[in-house]
C-alpha cells in the first residue's frame, strides 16, 4: 500500500519555478490504477501549461509522460484484468463520461462499439498535468482505459517519453495513412521527431530527417542502422526543397510529420508533397497555421490533426518498439533537480527528451 503523503513538484504560479512539495497521495475510483511513478518526462505541452496556455488550475503537479508500477487497482479494473506490481504506462486523458456528443461520435474504427477516449466533452473527463495533476510525483492516478502494460525490458527512462511524444507521432502516422515503402518526412528531430523517424522506418517508409539544428540532425544520424534515415537534410540551406522534392522521387513526400510549433515551417512542408500529399502538424502553435493556398489546392493535399492516441494504438505501437528497438534520447534528473525544468526545456541545445526518474 501507498504511504498518506509523496514528494511532488508543483506548479504554483505561471512562469515560475516548480516547487517540491509534500502533498497527499491521490485517491483512486472504480476503474482507476493507482501508479508508484519510475519516470515522468516533459513535454512542450508542459512548457505551455507552465506559460498558462490552458488556464490549468493551480497548484498542479505538471507532467502527462509517467510510466511506474500498479499499487492499488480499483474494483472494475481489477475486473478487467489489472493486477498490482505490473509496470504500465498512463496516456493523460481519464475518466471519459461515455455519455456526450465527444464519445457519442468519436468511436474507435476498429472496435466501434468502445468510445475514443481523446475526444470526451463531459465535464467528468480530466488530463494528467494539464487540468489534473500529473506524474512529477511519487504516485500518479491512472484510467484503466487509458493505460497499456510496458514490454519487458523496456526501462522506465525510455517508456516515458512514449507515452506522449511517441504516442502522438505514432496516432499522427496512423492519421496520415501512407502505405508502406512511400517516403515520409519528419521536421523536427527532438523528443517527437527521433521517435517519428524510427516509427516511419520501422513500418516500412524511407524516411526523411529535417532540422534547422545540428543537434536533432546528429541524432537522425546516430539512428542504428535499421531504423536510420534515407536522407538528413539542413532546412536552412536555398536547396533543402529541391533536395528533398528530388530524393523522395514522384514530386515529392507522400507525407509530412510537423514535430515543431514553428508556424512558417509547418507552411514550408506543403512544397516537400506529392500530389495528393498528406500533411500532419503536431505542434501547437498559439497563433494557430498558415498554409498557401496554392499548395493546398493545386496539389490537392491534406492536412490532417492528430491528438495523440488511445489505448488501442499505443499497445500496437509498444509491439513495435519491442520488435524494433525504438529508443529516445533521454537526459535523466532527480525530483529534487527537477525544480528548474521548463527552464532546461528551452536550452537551444537540447537534444531528446527531459526525464525525471525516481
Amino acid at each position: 500500500m501507498a504511504p498518506k503523503t509523496m514528494k511532488a513538484l508543483r506548479l504554483v504560479k505561471y512562469n515560475a519555478p516548480y516547487e517540491l512539495q509534500e502533498i497527499p497521495v491521490p485517491t483512486i475510483k472504480d476503474n482507476d490504477l493507482l501508479l508508484k511513478v519510475g519516470a515522468a518526462s516533459f513535454c512542450h505541452t508542459d512548457y505551455q501549461v507552465y506559460e498558462g496556455v490552458y488556464q490549468s488550475p493551480l497548484p498542479l503537479t505538471p507532467s502527462h509522460e509517467p510510466v511506474g508500477t500498479i499499487v492499488e487497482v480499483g474494483p472494475k479494473a481489477a475486473a478487467a484484468g489489472w493486477k498490482a506490481g505490473q509496470r504500465v504506462g498512463m496516456l493523460n486523458f481519464r475518466h471519459a463520461c461515455n455519455s456526450c456528443t465527444g464519445c457519442r461520435v468519436a468511436r474507435d474504427p476498429k472496435d466501434p462499439s468502445k468510445p475514443d477516449l481523446r475526444f470526451c466533452q463531459g465535464e467528468t473527463k480530466d488530463m494528467a498535468g494539464i487540468s489534473g495533476d500529473g506524474g512529477f510525483a511519487e504516485y500518479v492516478v491512472a484510467d484503466a482505459d487509458a493505460s497499456v502494460a510496458l514490454p519487458e525490458g523496456l526501462e522506465f527512462a525510455q517508456a516515458a517519453p512514449l507515452m506522449c511524444a511517441g504516442a502522438t507521432v505514432w496516432g499522427g502516422l496512423d492519421e496520415a495513412g501512407v502505405k508502406p515503402g512511400l517516403p515520409i518526412g519528419v521536421i523536427g528531430i527532438g523528443g517527437l521527431g527521433l521517435l517519428a523517424l524510427q516509427f516511419a522506418a520501422g513500418l516500412g517508409h524511407p524516411t526523411f530527417a529535417i532540422d534547422n539544428r545540428p543537434e536533432g540532425r546528429q541524432l537522425a544520424a546516430d539512428l542504428p542502422s535499421h531504423l536510420r534515415p534515407k536522407a538528413i537534410i539542413d532546412s536552412t540551406t536555398e536547396s533543402a526543397t529541391d533536395e528533398i522534392v528530388n530524393a523522395a522521387g514522384d514530386g515529392g513526400l507522400a507525407g509530412v510529420l510537423v514535430c515543431t510549433d514553428s508556424v512558417e515551417a509547418t507552411e514550408w512542408s506543403l512544397k516537400l508533397l506529392r500530389t495528393k500529399g498528406v500533411c500532419v502538424p503536431l505542434g501547437l502553435p498559439v497563433e494557430g497555421f498558415k498554409f498557401s493556398a496554392f499548395d493546398l489546392i493545386f496539389k490537392q493535399l491534406s492536412v490532417r490533426g492528430n491528438l495523440v492516441a488511445n489505448q488501442r494504438l499505443v499497445r500496437d505501437m509498444m509491439r513495435l518498439v519491442a520488435e524494433k528497438g525504438v529508443r529516445s534520447h533521454v537526459t535523466t534528473m532527480t525530483l529534487e533537480e527537477g525544480v528548474n525544468l521548463p527552464e532546461r526545456y528551452m536550452d537551444p541545445n537540447l537534444k531528446g527528451r527531459l526525464v525525471v526518474t525516481f
